[in-house]
């Protein structure tokens, strides 16, 4: 029992580490784009402004790529990911124009696609249904921590602006995720835990409602979509507001983001151990991510006070995320559509992703950034509500 724990273990944490690599492209690029302006003869807006077509796959192809998943299993897409985000790091690499750059940039959101269907597919299909939605909610701090990754990753490079060496290091590390991750996959059985469950059950929900499937995507994507526009425009909001330089501390605030990520994922972990908790866990993170919001945006709190509404937003957001998806094995139900389930949801959060930075950019006022977070955090606790309410008084589904 001890070593079935230990795998298991070992095996969130591998996924997590496949799936926080994915998506370190984005943060890997991001210092570099005045470089890869200069050697492309472009301005660093159009650079910026193709990171978009990383989460272009995820937005439009996320439910395909579920569908898929479902099709062709776990262990395959999760070599195909892999191999999808490599064939984009080799093309980042040699690519001096601007569209070998944005293909390569699609290829590594195609391989982040399969990375966001993949893994909660994985451990809903493969672990004991008392780890799922505790893994499920570690899981699902991975993309802050694995931006922050690569940003960490591109450090060493940009006293030279040697972006090729930094994308063949995250080569290395896809690869260390692809060895590590099929050590594990191989000796993963067809007829897993979650799939003999399946079978035996007390719950009518054989397969996932739409509604429920819906409103719980609203609830994932609408504090992620708060969580990516923050870190958009945070770092220049308190250089004006404040008169400081953010640029020193980049390294450290990096740091500091994956270990607040993985503490709140870890503690939402062990606190959502039933879907009641879970929702009250949501409520309360709710409220001190508004809290946060205010704390970070509000000229008088000075800078000291704005940094701590930082860092207490980051955790709160890895709680909300955490909680919410905790209850993603109950709204993916027990048949075989939790690829589809997990497409839809992650196709939810990144077309947050590619909405959100139009709206956080048309404004420069606090009162503004505050409103957004009040609204989409409000709308996310009555949504998830709804999600609980619908789980514990399902509906027999149709064959």
């Amino acid at each position: 029992m001890n070593r079935d724990k230990t795998f298991n273990i070992g095996l969130i944490l591998i996924i997590y580490l496949y799936a926080a690599a994915s998506m370190a492209v984005v943060g890997l690029v991001v210092p570099f784009i005045h470089t890869i302006a200069d050697i492309q003869h472009v301005s660093p807006g159009v650079v910026g402004k193709g990171l978009s077509f990383f989460a272009l796959p995820a937005a439009i192809l996320s439910f395909i790529f579920g569908m898929t998943v479902d099709r062709i299993g776990v262990r395959r897409s999760f070599a195909l990911s892999v191999f999808l985000t490599v064939a984009g790091d080799v093309l980042l690499m040699s690519a001096h124009d601007i569209w070998p750059f944005r293909i390569g940039l699609m290829l590594a959101g195609c391989g982040f696609a399969y990375a966001t269907t993949t893994s909660p597919a994985l451990l809903m299909n493969y672990l004991p249904q008392d780890m799922r939605s505790r893994a499920l909610a570690f899981w699902s701090t991975f993309a802050p921590a694995g931006y922050s990754a690569g940003l960490l990753l591109a450090v060493p490079f940009l006293h030279n602006g040697n972006w090729a060496m930094a994308c063949l290091f995250h080569i290395g590390l896809m690869v260390i995720a692809l060895v590590g991750g099929w050590m594990f996959l191989m000796r993963l059985r067809e007829d897993g835990p979650a799939r003999e469950a399946a079978a035996t059950e007390n719950t009518p929900q054989v397969r996932p409602a739409f509604a429920r499937v819906l409103t719980l995507s609203l609830s994932v994507a609408l504090p992620n979509g708060i969580a990516y526009g923050t870190s958009l425009v945070a770092p220049t909001y308190l250089a004006h507001a404040h008169s400081v330089s953010l640029g020193t501390t980049s390294t450290e605030v990096a740091l500091i983001k994956i270990v607040v990520m993985l503490l709140g994922g870890g503690l939402i972990s062990l606190l959502a151990s039933t879907q009641q908790r879970a929702l009250m866990l949501f409520v309360i993170m709710a409220a001190v991510g508004t809290g946060a919001q205010f704390m970070l945006f509000f000229p008088p709190s000075g800078i000291i006070l704005a940094s701590v509404g930082l860092f207490v937003w980051m955790f709160a957001y890895s709680s909300l995320s955490g909680s919410a998806m905790s209850l993603l094995p109950a709204v993916a139900g027990s048949g075989n559509a939790r690829g589809v389930v997990s497409g839809i949801v992650g196709q939810f959060i990144s077309v947050s992703s590619v909405l959100v930075p139009s709206l956080y950019f048309s404004t420069t006022t606090w009162t503004d950034y505050f409103l957004f977070a009040v609204i989409a955090l409000v709308a996310a606790t009555a949504l998830l509500f709804l999600t609980y309410r619908a789980i514990r008084q399902p509906r027999l589904a149709v064959a």
